[in-house]
């Protein structure tokens, strides 16, 4: 069973010497193959079923499970904190990564990540699995960290956004050699058209071993991921000891650089060689209900050493599959390097990223690709000022995409938002706008959304003070009428959900209107009065205001009135009086 609080990610069932050929499979989501064997089968529901088609079929497999928990973490002041704690047993620190995206269409971009001491993580202090970073992700291993605060530190900036979906190339290798001691800056090559990511830079010394052979050497940039290492002592042995062995130290690095410059410092007592390619993206692919078509020109990739089209979809779309321009399908792979045309093609596909190699050196497959992606619905969950849903609102989104649905009576208005992008979303009920927000990324397939709707209430009560029924009121925004509702037994009209704004209120009782202008901005009940003096039975019950009153009373002088008024005392009873001189 999965952890408190975390959930079955997916499980990788691996074969070391590959799944033998006696073997077939009847389950399972992706798969990973490399020289043309499955070398392990990867379920995004916990189940992998094989089946033997020999009598004697041996499989010995590993199988890991992978739970995850995902959480959102707030931007402030530059920087993200994340609280890292120990995971429920039976897992320890040492089974716990973590990792931190930022969505590619947002402004930000990461420039260092901080320990628990304020100590920056990035170099060459710490193994190349410990930390892995570029502009938009970082993944720590708690194998090498204790559970304590870190920050990652950000960087807010147009130049910072990048496309979900591009061709990504790597032009041809640069080499150099540095004497030791020698510090030497590059600055990488950029490209019309084309935005210039950084650069791929491997380090590497072939010397005899020796005391003097020590030290090291390091890159360093705007930001650099350490992504490989290698230091060890080789011994070439003869068929005698006609010739002695020759012990050699083979030292290599590999780094990520992302920025457009990077230094080389060598600190070995030896020659220290330098290999670099620049990394180019230009952003391409036509999003569409079911994916991203992307079309590649030979004259794309001609530069190229190697290509490859790249897809980081938002979080709600999972890649399905992606089929080249021959018709191939391979996005039932997990990952693969696959043989192609006497080079190699490699291939990735993981949740909502994915990425297939277009060009290896002198082969390449221009055409269309198409990249499947099962997008889920975002659904807006529209309440009310007391948590109700508000059905039958507009709500509108504009962004990338721009559409117009109109709650249910759940109060939820869904959309496939198949354009990865900001998005503003603004809620209209009965013509008025009750909520706006803008999702610079959308952090849920639920989006709740509290909207300025109310219950209002009126309590109308005539010049006496008593309760008044059989009252009319009518709220309108200039000529729109947004709600209308009758006074009860109890005086009370009821508005069960009305929204926020400043409207024109109209209260009629019989001949006896008012008007006024009221602000709703919160549920509750609102205390109304309207001028009824006086009601005459005689004449079917007409209403006189206060005014109206005295005005006749005036004009009868000192005669008698022998006409029986009535005069509300409760909402229940009436009293009969005379007026009289």
């Amino acid at each position: 069973p999965s952890p408190p609080g975390y959930r079955l990610y997916y499980m990788r069932v691996s074969f070391a010497s590959g799944l033998p050929a006696g073997v077939a499979l009847l389950k399972f989501d992706r798969k990973v193959e490399v020289g043309g064997k499955v070398v392990s089968l990867v379920s995004y529901d916990g189940v992998v079923k094989l089946a033997a088609l020999a009598p004697n079929a041996t499989v010995e497999a590993v199988v890991t499970t992978y739970y995850v928990k995902s959480r959102w973490l707030q931007l402030r002041d530059g920087e993200i904190e994340l609280q890292v704690e120990e995971p429920p047993p039976p897992f320890t620190k040492d089974d716990l990564t973590v990792r931190i995206s930022i969505d590619n269409h947002a402004p930000y971009k990461v420039v260092d990540v901080k320990g628990p001491g304020g100590e920056s993580l990035l170099g060459s202090e710490y193994s190349p699995d410990a930390i892995r970073v570029d502009p938009k992700h970082v993944e720590l291993s708690f194998k090498y960290f204790e559970p304590s605060s870190y920050r990652i530190v950000v960087a807010e900036g147009e130049d910072y956004i990048l496309p979900s979906s591009f061709l990504l190339v790597e032009t041809a290798f640069h080499n150099d050699t540095l004497r030791p001691g020698e510090v030497r800056r590059y600055a990488v090559p950029e490209k019309l058209g084309w935005k210039s990511l950084g650069a791929l830079v491997v380090l590497y010394s072939v010397a005899p071993l020796s005391g003097k052979s020590g030290g090291s050497a390091e890159v360093v940039g705007e930001l650099v991921d350490y992504a490989y290492m290698k230091d060890e002592s080789v011994r070439i042995r003869a068929a005698s000891l006609l010739v002695p062995d020759l012990n050699l130290r083979v030292w290599v690095r590999a780094y990520i650089v992302f920025g457009g410059w990077f230094e080389v410092r060598n600190g070995m007592r030896a020659a220290l060689n330098v290999m670099y390619t620049p990394i180019l993206i230009r952003e391409a692919g036509a999003w569409e209900p079911d994916g991203v078509e992307v079309t590649v020109r030979e004259s794309d990739v001609r530069d190229a050493c190697a290509a490859y089209i790249v897809v980081q979809a938002p979080s709600y779309g999972r890649i399905a599959g992606i089929v080249t321009p021959s018709g191939d399908e391979v996005g039932g792979l997990s990952e693969g390097v696959l043989p192609w045309g006497g080079e190699y093609r490699s291939v990735r596909v993981f949740e909502n990223e994915a990425y297939v190699q277009v060009k290896a050196f002198n082969v390449v497959e221009p055409g269309r690709y198409f990249v499947k992606i099962d997008w889920q619905p975002v659904a807006f969950k529209l309440v009310d000022d007391e948590g109700r849903p508000v059905a039958g609102a507009i709500v509108e989104v504009h962004g990338p995409l721009n559409a117009t649905a109109l709650s249910d009576r759940g109060g939820v208005a869904s959309f496939k938002l198949y354009k990865p992008g900001p998005y503003s979303v603004e809620v209209k009920f009965k013509g008025v706008t009750v909520a706006a927000v803008t999702l610079g990324s959308i952090v849920s397939t639920e989006v709740p959304l509290k909207c300025r709707v109310y219950r209002v209430s009126w309590l109308v009560t005539d010049a006496w003070d008593k309760p008044l029924e059989g009252v009319e009121i009518v709220v309108r925004s200039g000529d729109a009428l947004i709600a209308r509702a009758v006074s009860g037994e109890g005086g009370v009209a009821e508005v069960d959900q009305i929204p926020g704004g400043t409207f024109t209120i109209q209260m009629t009782y019989k001949r006896v209107s008012a008007v006024d202008v009221e602000e709703i901005n919160a549920s509750g009940v609102r205390k109304a009065k309207l001028d009824v003096f006086l009601e005459i039975p005689v004449l079917g019950g007409v209403p006189l205001t206060t005014l109206e009153t005295l005005a006749a009373t005036s004009l009868m002088g000192g005669c008698t009135l022998g006409l029986a008024l009535v005069r509300r005392r409760k909402a229940s009873s009436v009293e009969e009086i005379s007026l009289e001189e």
